[in-house]
C-alpha cells in the first residue's frame, strides 16, 4: 500500500513539473530575445526539499521585538530568541549548515545554555540545530507529529526527495497533542496545534502580555505557500490556521513568520486573501475539468505574482501544489 501511494505521488509530482517546464517553455518562446543572459522563471524544484539554502554565507539579521525577544532573520527559518531570568528559549533552530554561527549569535544575545527549543513543524530548516542543543542538555518540545516524523524516513513527493530519520538526540523528547502553555521570564507563552495546514504538525505560539506570535510556516511573508502535503499539510488546513491567528490577533499584534520579514495582522490578511482566492480560482477550474497544464496557462496568480513569486515557491509550483491537494480529496458539498 505505501509504495503504491508513494508511486501515485510521483506520478502527480512528475506531472506537475512536467506542467511547470512546459508553461515556462512558452513563457521563454514567447518572449522577446536580447543578447543578456536571464534566469529562468521557473529553475524546477528547490535544492533543499524542506526550504531554500542561504545563497551566501549566514548573516543573521537581529530584530529586537521587546527585551528579551528578538528574532533572527536568515539561515533557513526565523528563530525567536526569548531570554530572561528564567533561561534561554528558541523557537526554531535554522539549517544544520548554519549551526555554529546560530549558536554563537544566541550566546551573544544571550549568555548562557539553551534551555529549551520549540519546533513550530519537522523540517531542517526550522530543526537543524536540534541535535547538539539536545546533546547539550536544552530540551526540545514539539507537536507528537513532529517527532513522530523526524523519528522515520519520510518521503516529500512535491522535490522527490527522500528525508532520512533525525538523529535520536534531535527528536523532541516533551510532546503535546493540541496545546501546551509555558510560564517563563516574565510572560506566558501558549504553544497552539494547528492541524493540516503546512504540515500535520505545525504550531503557532502566543507571547500573551507582549501580544506577540511566532507562526512558523503557515505564513511565508513575501512568498507563496509550501504546502507540503506528503506531510500531512492541505489548503484546507492552511486557511483554517490563518483564521484562527486572525481571530486572535488585533493591529498591536507582531507577527513572526516563518520565513521573511516581521509581519502585522494585515500583511497575515492579506496573505489570508490570497490563498483563498487562488484556491478558489484553481478548484473552480478543476470543477470545470480544465487539466493542470490548461490551470497553469490561465494564470489564476497572475495578480499577485509581483508580491508573493520567487525563486524558491514560483507560482507555477504553487498552483502545482494546489492541484495535486484539491484533485486527491473527495469534493465538498
Amino acid at each position: 500500500m505505501l509504495l503504491s501511494l508513494r508511486c501515485r505521488l510521483a506520478g502527480i509530482s512528475l506531472l506537475i513539473i512536467s506542467a511547470v517546464l512546459a508553461s515556462v517553455s512558452r513563457a521563454e518562446e514567447a518572449a522577446p530575445s536580447s543578447g543578456e543572459l536571464t534566469q529562468p522563471a521557473v529553475a524546477g524544484t528547490p535544492a533543499n526539499a524542506n526550504d531554500e539554502t542561504p545563497a551566501t554565507g549566514p548573516a543573521f539579521e537581529i530584530v529586537t521585538l521587546r527585551d528579551g525577544l528578538q528574532v533572527l532573520l536568515g539561515g533557513g527559518g526565523n528563530t525567536a530568541v526569548w531570554s530572561g531570568a528564567d533561561g534561554v528559549v528558541l523557537v526554531d533552530d535554522k539549517l544544520g549548515s548554519v549551526t555554529a554561527e546560530l549558536l554563537e549569535t544566541v550566546n551573544r544575545i544571550a549568555p548562557g545554555g539553551i534551555r529549551f527549543v520549540i519546533n513550530t513543524h519537522w523540517h531542517s530548516d526550522h530543526t537543524g540545530a536540534n541535535e547538539p542543543i539536545g546533546r547539550s542538555g536544552g530540551v526540545i518540545i514539539a507537536h507528537e507529529n513532529v517527532r513522530a516524523r523526524m523519528s522515520s524516513d519520510q518521503f516529500i513527493a512535491v522535490m522527490q526527495r527522500q528525508v532520512p530519520a533525525s538523529d535520536p538526540a534531535a527528536l523532541p523528547i516533551v510532546t503535546f497533542a493540541d496545546a501546551v502553555t509555558m510560564y517563563l521570564n516574565g510572560d506566558r507563552l501558549d504553544v497552539i496545534h494547528l492541524a493540516d495546514a503546512h504540515t500535520d504538525g505545525d504550531a503557532v505560539l502566543w507571547w500573551r502580555d507582549a501580544n506577540i506570535v511566532h507562526v512558523g510556516d503557515i505564513f511565508r511573508n513575501g512568498s507563496y505557500p509550501y504546502i507540503d502535503t506528503s506531510s500531512g499539510g492541505s489548503l484546507a488546513g492552511l486557511v483554517a490556521a490563518l483564521e484562527v491567528v486572525l481571530a486572535r490577533a488585533d493591529e498591536r499584534t507582531v507577527i513572526i513568520p516563518g520565513h521573511g520579514p516581521i509581519a502585522t495582522r494585515a500583511d497575515l490578511a492579506a496573505y489570508r486573501d490570497m490563498v483563498v482566492e487562488i484556491g478558489r480560482k484553481v478548484r473552480e477550474m478543476i470543477e470545470q475539468g480544465r487539466s493542470l497544464e490548461e490551470i497553469l496557462a490561465a494564470g489564476p496568480a497572475a495578480d499577485y505574482d509581483e508580491q508573493y513569486a520567487g525563486s524558491f515557491m514560483p507560482a507555477e509550483m504553487f498552483i502545482g501544489i494546489l492541484y495535486e491537494d484539491l484533485t486527491s480529496r473527495p469534493p465538498g458539498p
